[in-house]
C-alpha cells in the first residue's frame, strides 16, 4: 500500500528559503559575539577583511543601482519601480554578500581553531588553487541560493549587460576576491 508523504506548499517552502538565510545570519551575529576564537580570527586577518568588506558593499550599491539603471527614463510606472526597487536589491545583495563571505570566514576560523579542514575532501578546482596558486579556498559556505539568484546573480548580469566593463570587473573581483584572501591570510 502506498502512502502518500505530506509535501509543503509553496508558500512555505518559498518561506523557509527566505527565513532560513535570516536565522543563519542571526545565529551567525550571535556566535561572533560569543566566540572569541572567530573573533580573534577576524580580528588578525583584518587588512584582508576590510578590502572585502568593501568590494561587498560596491558591489551591492552596483545591484541597487542596477533597477534605477535599466528602469528610470523608460515609462513613469518603471520609472517608479525602479526607484521602488532600489533600496531593496542593495540591502538583499548586501546581506546575501555578507551573510556568504562572514560565514565562510567562519568555517576558516573553525578549522584554523580545530587544526584540520572541516567537511570533505577538497575537489579538482580547489586542488589546483592550492597547488598553483597557495590558496587554500577551505570548506564552502551553505549559499542562500534564491535570495543570491534574486539579489546577486541578476542584478550582476544585468549590468553586465547594460554596462559590460563594470559588470565584469565586479564579478571578476567577486571571484578573486576569495582566492586572494585564502593566498594572504594568515
Amino acid at each position: 500500500m502506498a502512502t502518500t508523504q505530506p509535501h509543503d506548499s509553496l508558500p512555505q517552502r518559498l518561506g523557509q528559503h527566505l527565513l532560513s538565510p535570516l536565522e543563519d545570519a542571526l545565529g551567525l551575529a550571535r556566535r561572533y559575539r560569543e566566540l572569541d576564537s572567530l573573533r580573534d580570527y577576524v580580528g588578525a586577518n583584518l587588512r584582508l577583511v576590510a578590502p572585502a568588506g568593501l568590494l561587498i558593499l560596491v558591489v551591492a550599491i552596483a545591484c541597487g543601482l542596477t533597477p534605477i539603471m535599466l528602469l528610470v527614463g523608460a515609462r513613469p510606472a518603471a520609472s517608479l519601480a525602479g526607484l521602488l526597487l532600489a533600496p531593496l536589491a542593495l540591502v538583499g545583495s548586501l546581506f546575501v554578500l555578507a551573510l556568504v563571505f562572514f560565514s565562510w570566514l567562519e568555517e576558516r576560523a573553525l578549522a584554523q581553531s580545530l587544526g584540520h579542514r572541516t567537511g570533505p575532501a577538497p575537489g579538482k578546482l580547489a586542488r589546483w588553487l592550492k597547488r598553483k596558486l597557495r590558496a587554500d579556498l577551505g570548506k564552502l559556505p551553505r549559499v542562500p541560493w534564491l535570495l543570491a539568484a534574486i539579489f546577486v546573480v541578476a542584478p550582476l548580469a544585468l549590468l553586465a549587460g547594460q554596462a559590460p566593463l563594470v559588470g565584469v570587473i565586479l564579478i571578476a573581483l567577486l571571484v578573486a576576491s576569495p582566492i586572494l584572501y585564502a593566498r594572504f591570510e594568515r
